[in-house]
């Protein structure tokens, strides 16, 4: 009765779809071959079937990185991440590590330290499916942080992260982030600072070790030719051992807060010289910050529903916005609307590809700004903002993405594992359902807290030659340049 109380609570509600027989263990079914189990120790266990090849892929996953870093551990998540292939209790070191792989026959085999998660994954003959769970588990549980491949492995980390003041992609997603969320740069940030990796200590990575890889803070994730059945005994008898370290999952929960403030008292126009972008074009994000899942669930679905209505091609808002000849967006495919639900930052944004940058680039730049700012107040005066038709094709589209997903257990175990670190499996059961249910007066509400009369930050890829010809324009419009140097927060300490 315990286990079925502990079971109900991390669904939150009852799913028809749990199994009946009580000698077998209880599971909710996502859809015909995907399965989510959750073991007493609280570790998550969600199991994709699928028999047109014969290999298995696992991968383990723990809500950690980015959003639990403070400003003095940001970048040893990432440094531990890199130690989880030097070694453990049963693989001594990273030969061995490497050996291990090697006879189990791993085609491809990684880790990524992200925003909201840390997660390692290979692939591997279905054959080799206990063996490479017991690998997992012992590289998750048992590590070694041996002190010479510490330090070898710090080299590796700082070379990334200085690798990465030189990616222009990289360095404007963080610098962007860092405005946008001005408390908490850092914790955005999951590659960390130089410094921080330098002065690292392998009591550090143990201590992180034992607060957050624990099994309530984790998820497995096991696709292809395998039984659910088959995996989930697999996995009780390998990882059922796995203890919580009396840590509250409370305690990782709580440690970021809700970014509340407003980060600018006016709109925070940037230029972003960049030699590959073309000179003849150039290019603009207008960035809003937006509802998240932890604060506020319910404004994420008309956020997805509005972005998705404003995606459409054929809608009078790219209409509108291709046939405006001040801009001059040369078609469709240099539009773009995107908002992506996270736990504590969301974002909803617009981007344009305009050509002719040699020509008042600047003040287009402000021009666009304004005229997403009218037409977004237009939906607030309109009667019907997304018609019942539009929303019956949106809707549809995610129902068709729902089938695509599960076409292959990669893709279906990604989709969970996104929805597990940045809401919760509760929220991808119902969300097509929740979007659906959105409408013209939630997307009202949506306009109002989030983009009417808010200052967003609009960023301008340039070359730099036009961006030296046009300077005058700039500076006179208040832009701000930005260089790589600028982009991360460690190098403002």
């Amino acid at each position: 009765m315990k286990l079925k109380t502990l079971l109900l609570a991390f669904f939150v509600c009852v799913f028809s779809a749990y199994a009946k027989d009580p000698v077998k263990p209880e599971y909710l079914k996502i859809n015909d071959s995907t399965y989510c189990y959750k073991l007493e120790n609280g570790l998550t266990l969600f199991i994709a079937e699928n028999h047109s090849v014969p290999l298995a892929y696992i991968e383990i996953a723990v809500r950690a990185g980015g959003i639990t870093q403070t400003k003095d551990n940001a970048g040893l998540f990432h440094l531990y991440e890199h130690m989880m292939f030097k070694g453990n209790k049963k693989f001594k070191n990273s030969g061995a590590v490497q050996k291990a792989l090697s006879d189990m026959g791993t085609a491809s085999w990684n880790g990524t330290t992200g925003i909201e998660c840390v997660n390692y994954f290979f692939t591997i003959p279905k054959g080799e499916l206990e063996n490479g769970l017991d690998f997992w588990n012992n590289a998750i549980r048992f590590p070694l942080m041996d002190k010479e491949e510490f330090e070898v492995e710090k080299k590796v980390v700082i070379s990334e992260i200085q690798g990465n003041v030189s990616d222009p992609d990289r360095y404007i997603s963080v610098y962007a982030q860092k405005k946008l969320f001005p408390k908490a740069p850092w914790q955005l940030d999951p590659s960390g600072s130089v410094k921080n990796v330098e002065n690292a200590t392998v009591e550090q990575l143990k201590e992180i070790q034992k607060h957050y890889y624990i099994p309530e803070n984790a998820a497995l994730f096991v696709g292809g030719d395998v039984s659910h059945e088959e995996v989930y005994e697999l996995v009780k008898k390998i990882y059922g051992s796995w203890t919580n370290n009396g840590v509250s999952i409370k305690e990782i929960e709580d440690v970021t807060v809700h970014q509340s403030d407003e980060p600018f008292d006016k709109p925070f126009y940037c230029v972003i010289p960049y030699e590959k972008i073309p000179p003849q074009f150039a290019h603009v994000d207008i960035m809003y910050r937006g509802p998240d899942s932890d604060f506020d669930e319910k404004g994420t679905y008309p956020a997805d529903l509005l972005t998705f209505h404003l995606r459409n091609p054929d809608g009078k808002v790219i209409k509108d916005l291709l046939s405006d000849k001040t801009l001059k967006i040369p078609s469709v495919y240099d539009l773009s609307v995107g908002y992506s639900t996270r736990r504590r930052t969301g974002i909803i944004s617009f981007g344009a590809s305009m050509a002719g940058a040699e020509t008042k680039i600047a003040d287009r730049t402000v021009y666009l700004k304004e005229k997403i700012d009218g037409i977004l107040n237009s939906f607030l005066e309109d009667d019907c903002i997304v018609d019942e038709e539009s929303k019956k094709g949106i809707i549809r589209r995610l129902e068709d993405d729902r089938v695509l997903e599960s076409e292959t257990f990669k893709g279906m175990l990604s989709t969970l594992r996104y929805n597990w670190v940045s809401n919760n499996i509760d929220y991808y059961m119902n969300y097509v359902k929740n979007v659906s249910e959105a409408d013209d007066e939630d997307i009202r509400q949506l306009l109002k807290r989030y983009l009417k009369n808010k200052n967003p930050m609009i960023a301008l890829i340039i070359n730099p030659a036009v961006y030296e010809k046009c300077r005058a324009d700039f500076d006179r419009l208040g832009f701000v340049e930005v260089k790589a140097e600028d982009a991360f927060w460690w190098n403002e300490e």
